[in-house]
């Protein structure tokens, strides 16, 4: 019989993996974050074998000629300015050419051929774009939505994977729901962004992935802290982490910080002192060998260590401090801030149309003040403890975050730094979700308060994928505020079998339809599960209760 934490890991997995599908299954080509860019890359290194080269890679052709509707413009009004959903369904014409062209096996694409624009994805290590090329060259015969689609898959099920690692590394040892088991199961509701971040083409699935894996290996090593083959495994993955993005370096900085603090926990015992220093070394040789190769080629040819994008155009356009003298302002400052906030919980996609803010506000105020009660929690264990683990990576991780706000800020004084890179972090995270809910569930007010939140979170859930789905198929479109433009009374529920014709074009609503059903019927299951083994008791980690 399956003992309790792999029965709800299954269940968990098999829940996320068909609500990820419903996403995908309604999501047009190229709407997810950066894909045109990740596309060209995956064909560049697929057909020619060769790595994305920064200013000598361009995007694919596939994209600069596509012909079908493209998501909605961002900077200013009116954002319809291409061929966006509406238009496209306006004219059946064109509908059917689409059908043609990227819904049929009867054309054949060409290989990767540069066309016009600078691929700026190529910004970053090559390992995602390696590891998914096979993939792409599988499917490149079959039609571009359905391409698209396997790889957006492959992407998900990696990050899946590391959603499963993290798992893992807190279930190992009881056979009861704990807290951060416990916060795994509710992470993907208090933070619905989870599944577009990752139900796209990217290399932060692969994060994920190498997120997931660390923290299983680090939890393994602290139950073995002698065993050697941990530590270099750790330093192995934060190395090819290293290697798929720049995102890494904090990451890795996160776990030296955690290593440092144990080190100074036992600073007045020699012998244990010394035995943590060369703790900390056998992870990070391995690390710097593997991935630290990248980041110096980087500084020799960019003058920056990372060698993102912004961070070269700010540095052609003479420097940091000059630009931050020209277009700083508090404004520009606090609104990095807050979007990098509220887009940690809801961004939606690359057409950025949004519900208004007051709808989005209860679920931005929970998943702050489940942070807020998890400090509480962990404030006064030593900072070497493990549950400290969660606040150096994301305090780090967000400091990287914020290098970044600046940077666009003195691009053009329009700071913006995105949160959904937090759910890289998520099998740390997670974890802390988890104690903080727990904490608060001890308290009869605040426990209802968050469970209102919590269907709240979920009812959101449902708004904004009926939202998107009516914005792909032309029935809703972007307002000059962003918000999401209906074209009746009734949020185009009197439009379902228009809306499902339409889909059937760019997506397919019965995989829709199935992801939904299925994974709600798993979702109750876990309910169940995990209902009646809070009436009988959560089982805390030693010290956490």
């Amino acid at each position: 019989m399956m003992v309790l934490p792999q029965k709800i890991l299954s269940l968990y997995l098999l829940a996320l993996f068909f609500m990820g599908v419903a996403w995908l299954a309604i999501t047009p080509p190229f709407e997810g974050f950066d894909e045109n860019a990740h596309f060209s890359s995956l064909r560049q290194v697929a057909d020619t074998h060769t790595v994305p080269v920064y200013g000598g890679s361009y995007l694919d052709r596939t994209f600069t000629d596509y012909q079908g509707p493209i998501f909605y413009g961002s900077l200013e009004p009116p954002f319809d300015k291409k061929m966006t959903y509406a238009k496209f369904f306006a004219d059946p014409l064109r509908v059917e050419q689409y059908k043609k062209l990227y819904r049929s096996n009867d054309v054949e694409r060409m290989p990767y051929s540069p066309g016009e624009g600078l691929n700026w994805q190529a910004q970053h290590p090559p390992t995602y774009y390696m590891l998914l090329a096979p993939l792409t060259k599988a499917t490149d015969k079959l039609p571009l939505v359905t391409q698209v689609f396997l790889l957006r898959l492959a992407s998900f099920i990696l990050a899946l994977g590391g959603v499963a690692f993290g798992f893992l590394a807190v279930s190992r040892k009881g056979k009861k729901l704990t807290p951060p088991m416990l916060g795994f199961l509710l992470y993907p509701i208090i933070l619905p962004m989870f599944f577009l971040e990752f139900a796209r083409l990217g290399n932060d699935s692969l994060c994920l992935l190498l997120t997931g894996v660390t923290a299983y290996l680090v939890s393994l090593w602290l139950d073995r802290p002698q065993d050697k083959k941990l530590l270099l495994s750790i330093g192995a993955a934060l190395g090819i982490g290293l290697l798929t993005k720049a995102f890494f370096l904090p990451i890795s900085a996160g776990v030296g910080l955690f290593m440092l603090f144990r080190l100074w926990d036992e600073r007045r015992n020699q012998l244990v002192r010394t035995q943590r220093f060369w703790d900390i070394a056998w992870v990070f040789i391995p690390a710097l060998i593997i991935g630290g190769g990248w980041y110096a080629y980087k500084f020799l040819v960019f003058g920056d260590l990372t060698g993102s994008h912004d961070a070269i155009r700010v540095a052609q356009q003479g420097g940091l401090f000059v630009n931050l003298k020209q277009n700083f302002s508090l404004i520009a400052f606090a609104r990095s801030f807050l979007v990098m906030l509220v887009t940690w919980s809801w961004g939606g996609t690359l057409s950025l149309t949004r519900l208004p803010e007051y709808l989005q506000f209860p679920c931005v105020l929970l998943a702050v003040w489940l942070v807020v009660a998890f400090i509480t929690q962990v404030r006064r264990r030593p900072l070497g403890d493990a549950a400290w683990l969660p606040v150096w990576t994301m305090g780090l991780f967000a400091g990287s975050l914020f290098y970044y706000a600046i940077l666009t800020i003195a691009l053009d004084g329009n700071g913006g730094a995105p949160g959904w890179y937090f759910h890289i972090l998520f099998p740390w995270v997670a974890p802390a979700l988890g104690l903080g809910v727990c904490s608060i569930l001890k308290h009869k007010r605040a426990r209802i308060a968050l469970i209102g939140l919590l269907l709240y979170t979920m009812l959101f859930q449902i708004m904004v994928y009926w939202s998107q789905l009516s914005l792909f198929t032309g029935c809703a479109t972007k307002a000059n505020n962003k918000h999401y433009l209906f074209s009746g009374p009734v949020f185009c529920l009197d439009q379902i079998s228009t809306i499902i014709d339409r889909l059937s074009a760019l997506g397919w609503p019965l995989l829709a339809a199935g992801g939904w059903g299925m994974g709600l019927i798993c979702i109750v299951r876990l309910y169940c599960i995990s209902h009646r083994e809070i009436k009988a008791g959560l089982v805390y980690p030693t010290g956490l209760n």
